[in-house]
């Protein structure tokens, strides 16, 4: 309870990052890159979870402030995010963070 009640007072941080390439195959590879996958889909969930409890409309996940880049994502597409971060925790078999995935899902949709 006293979490829930910290989540809803709580604003998403913005991640600040710093994406330093040479060329568009850099951009490519980090693309593909695991660890920066599972950065970017971890930090996400982290602010979606605040964004949701909150009732926000949208929430800013990333400032890429070298290349001046706000990433924003709006409530209609917190469901399909949930669902890609749903699956890196599946592969984990990490099935009671799933099941609070599950209950986000259930929570927007009951607002809807």
């Amino acid at each position: 309870m006293e979490e829930k009640t910290k989540l809803k007072s709580q604003k998403p941080s913005i991640t600040a990052l710093e994406i330093d390439f040479s060329d568009k195959q850099d951009l490519i590879d980090l693309s593909s890159d695991e660890k920066f996958i599972n950065f970017i889909l971890m930090d996400t969930y982290k602010s979606l979870k605040i964004a949701i409890n909150g009732n926000l409309s949208k929430v800013t996940l990333f400032d890429i402030f070298n290349l001046s880049i706000l990433i924003e994502v709006k409530k209609s597409n917190y469901i399909p995010i949930l669902g890609k971060i749903m699956d890196v925790y599946e592969l984990a078999e990490d099935y009671e963070e799933c099941s609070k995935i599950k209950n986000l899902i259930k929570k927007l949709n009951e607002k809807v």
